[in-house]
């Protein structure tokens, strides 16, 4: 891992612990009544579980960063359709899941694409795209790479933030039971 990246982590972990005492709903009444630093706030106080969720999902540091400024910029946009009576960490990590399946997405089409105008006329080094390919997978997190992303999320919250079936559900916006599967099996493929 990256030494900055690991440092950047923990002190944003540091600033968590100490936001983490002040109520959410009251910092959100302070952002939705102009004030702009209630929602700088929020941002430190839940960037780092953010980043970590978006590099477990995207298993890439500056994909990651990308998307959890993506997140922000979402939610500070659509503060005020949030419903109080719910999770507002529940909120914000349906948010990031929701980004980096759109930022796999968008990989996607673009690797398609790339592979498509190689065989027509090659445009580039595909040895040297492939090996950077395999230095990124080796460097990040191995072991998920054997997932799903829904799997990914699904036991990261579970073992990072203890999240029950149910609450890993409403972040997937899935049956509860079926994100018991998908923490089944991802227990099962990481044995």
């Amino acid at each position: 891992m990256d030494e900055e990246f690991l440092n950047v982590l923990g002190d944003l972990s540091v600033v968590r612990v100490k936001l983490t005492l002040m109520d959410d709903n009251q910092i959100i009444s302070s952002c939705l009544s102009g004030e702009k630093e209630a929602f700088e706030m929020l941002v430190k106080k839940y960037q780092a579980p953010i980043l970590h969720l978006a590099w477990r999902i995207l298993g890439d540091k500056d994909e990651a960063k990308d998307a959890t400024q993506d997140t922000f910029v979402q939610t500070f946009s659509n503060l005020d359709r949030f419903d109080r009576t719910k999770s507002f960490k529940n909120w914000l990590y349906s948010i990031t899941y929701k980004r980096c399946i759109d930022r796999k997405r968008k990989e996607k089409s673009h690797r398609n694409f790339m592979y498509r105008a190689a065989k027509e006329k090659p445009l580039y080094d595909r040895d040297r795209v492939h090996t950077d390919r395999i230095e990124d997978s080796e460097v990040f997190f191995p072991a998920l790479e054997k997932l799903s992303t829904r799997e990914r999320v699904a036991i990261t919250l579970k073992i990072n933030d203890a999240y029950s079936a149910s609450e890993i559900a409403n972040v997937l916006g899935c049956a509860e039971s079926t994100a018991r599967v998908y923490l089944f099996n991802a227990k099962k493929k990481l044995r």
